[in-house]
């Protein structure tokens, strides 16, 4: 059954051939705009791209349940606050997301490790800067680094879904899964995507 599901199927081999991204392509169809606003904020280029993959599969007419909206799923309100209206056009949604995504970096103690303060601002992007703080909060409660991210401060987020922990927090719940697989399937992403685009 799987032999044929993903091998038998001439159509879904061709699919996955077509969205196949080797060394020297691109990595999204919008690849100078990101890397334009990459460079204004210092980000990598390649781990905006990332995050925009997460975020819509480079859908620029995607919506979540919530509201947020086009390439990197900022919610409108947000976007007007940034100065962005048109969030279903490429050029502000990655505009959009990047100040974003660099004004929660900017939430967080530049005494972090550059990497460690990324992957915050990240988790921050997708669930919120008060989650991240309480889960931070409840990993230094738990002899946990308050100040790393993977394996400490993520074991933490997950525990803020159960009443248990959030009810001693001050943002309450949160579905810390989503935080955690976000920062994790970028990361894992990202580390990809250096490999093949320089």
């Amino acid at each position: 059954m799987v032999k044929n599901k993903y091998f038998a199927n001439q159509k879904r081999k061709e699919k996955h051939r077509e969205q196949r991204i080797t060394e020297g392509s691109n990595l999204s169809p919008y690849d100078p705009v990101v890397q334009k606003h990459a460079r204004r904020f210092q980000f990598d280029w390649r781990l905006i791209t990332s995050q925009m993959y997460q975020e819509s599969r480079f859908n620029p007419k995607a919506k979540s349940h919530a509201g947020a909206q086009g390439l990197m799923q900022v919610l409108p309100r947000t976007a007007k606050e940034l100065g962005y209206s048109n969030l279903t056009d490429p050029k502000e949604s990655i505009a959009a997301g990047v100040e974003y995504l660099n004004w929660t970096r900017e939430r967080f103690s530049s005494d972090l490790p550059v990497e460690e303060r990324l992957y915050f601002a990240l988790a921050a992007y997708n669930a919120g800067y008060g989650h991240v703080k309480d889960a931070q909060k409840l990993a230094e409660k738990m002899n946990l680094d308050p100040n790393v991210w993977f394996n400490n401060v993520e074991r933490a987020m997950l525990l803020l879904q159960k009443p248990k922990y959030y009810k001693k927090t001050r943002f309450g719940y949160c579905r810390g899964s989503e935080p955690v697989n976000y920062v994790r399937d970028i990361h894992q992403r990202y580390l990809s995507y250096v490999t093949i685009a320089r």
